[in-house]
């Protein structure tokens, strides 16, 4: 199953448990996902804590046509409750008709994930 329309990108940090199991699930299902290593790109990790007010890796976003993100999945455990639900192929096909999305865009729930610490965290 292949996302036809947009696409996956995942912030993940290195040797985290829970964006390889996350990985490992979207390869399983033939998603292609853009990985973005929240301590090289430390900026762009900044930019989407402070917007989904989120703290740990993996985060899963799934975008438009337009690069656009639409859907926050969130970390690995809302992933896999999505594919639990059979919910998670309608999201990367952009069914957005048939998922209620906004059940899985809150950070403040959020289940096991890597905390990643901010540079000015380590002085």
């Amino acid at each position: 199953m292949k996302n036809t329309k947009g696409k996956v990108v995942i912030y993940v940090k290195k040797y985290c448990p829970f964006c390889k199991k996350a990985k490992e699930l979207l390869d399983e299902k033939g998603v292609k996902y853009e990985e973005i290593d929240v301590l090289r790109n430390s900026d762009l990790f900044d930019s989407i804590k402070s917007k989904y007010n989120v703290r740990t890796v993996p985060q899963i976003f799934i975008t438009d046509e337009n690069g656009d993100y639409v859907h926050h999945i969130a970390g690995c455990d809302k992933l896999m409750d999505l594919e639990k639900e059979g919910k998670l192929d309608n999201m990367l096909n952009n069914n957005e008709d048939s998922i209620n999305a906004t059940a899985y865009t809150s950070g403040s729930d959020e289940h096991e994930g890597c905390i990643v610490l901010h540079h000015d965290d380590l002085v």
